[in-house]
């Protein structure tokens, strides 16, 4: 038995806290635990919180919110979508970095450029396997050449009579029949009838722009179908229409050009 020294009451033991001495020896405090309880109490009260909000106030604002699982999975999506966008461009960014250290000499202006600035070739090895290699003549001097002979009569009349002869005819028909297989392979089975309507819908919408503007428009792949690093699907949301000419000179790069 021990008397509390605040309330003046006479109580048990175990009702008042256990402190340890310097030597080690455990004694029971002046105060019992509920006379030391009121303390504390009054001493917070009086002191008030660091952030100025009391105990509900602070606990709402650190608490992360509640989600259902269909939100975690949007946000785990969204997170990732976002992570996998830096990604892209970081490594889009680095082989940029690389391509611009490596310099070459062109072949018909002479001027010493950066392999960037080179189209790339495909070429094939006795074994079978491919390799990539830079063009001799930068993307410059190619692109002059191109537009000299397409504004040449010979280029006007061999590109016009290629495409209407029986080889050009067959070489579209093979282009078409390529371009709906890769699309119908690259279509998953879960999109459902609202998504898969939206894509005629997109393509309902290039061919009406054909026709306000009287010019070729083409459905593109945002993520292209056979990319070099990433390969997209065929979604509603990885498609835009854009004028001919600039998806063939997009080709198979990740990031529509502004």
């Amino acid at each position: 038995m021990k008397k509390c020294s605040i309330c003046s009451k006479t109580k048990d033991l175990h009702e008042f806290d256990k402190i340890r001495l310097a030597s080690g020896k455990q004694t029971p405090t002046a105060r019992c635990k509920a006379c030391r309880r009121e303390y504390t109490n009054q001493y917070n009260a009086k002191k008030g919180s660091a952030t100025g909000l009391n105990r509900e106030e602070y606990l709402s604002s650190v608490r992360k919110p509640k989600l259902s699982p269909e939100e975690k999975q949007q946000l785990g999506q969204a997170k990732w979508d976002a992570w996998h966008k830096e990604e892209l461009e970081r490594q889009e960014q680095k082989r940029k970095d690389i391509m611009a250290k490596v310099v070459q000499v062109c072949g018909n202006c002479n001027e010493e450029l950066p392999l960037s600035q080179f189209p790339m070739r495909k070429r094939k090895r006795k074994s079978g396997s491919t390799y990539r290699t830079p063009s001799h003549e930068c993307k410059t001097c190619k692109n002059n050449k191109a537009v000299k002979h397409r504004a040449s009569p010979k280029g006007q009349y061999t590109t016009k009579l290629y495409r209407k002869s029986p080889a050009g005819k067959a070489k579209a028909k093979r282009d078409r029949a390529l371009r709906d297989k890769r699309s119908k392979q690259a279509t998953p089975k879960w999109l459902n009838l609202e998504q898969k309507q939206q894509i005629l819908d997109i393509y309902e919408h290039m061919r009406d722009c054909r026709a306000d503007t009287g010019e070729d428009y083409h459905v593109d792949h945002i993520i292209p179908l056979r990319g070099e690093n990433v390969c997209g699907l065929h979604v509603p949301w990885n498609l835009q229409v854009l004028p001919a000419y600039v998806n063939i000179s997009k080709s198979n790069k990740v990031y529509p050009l502004d």
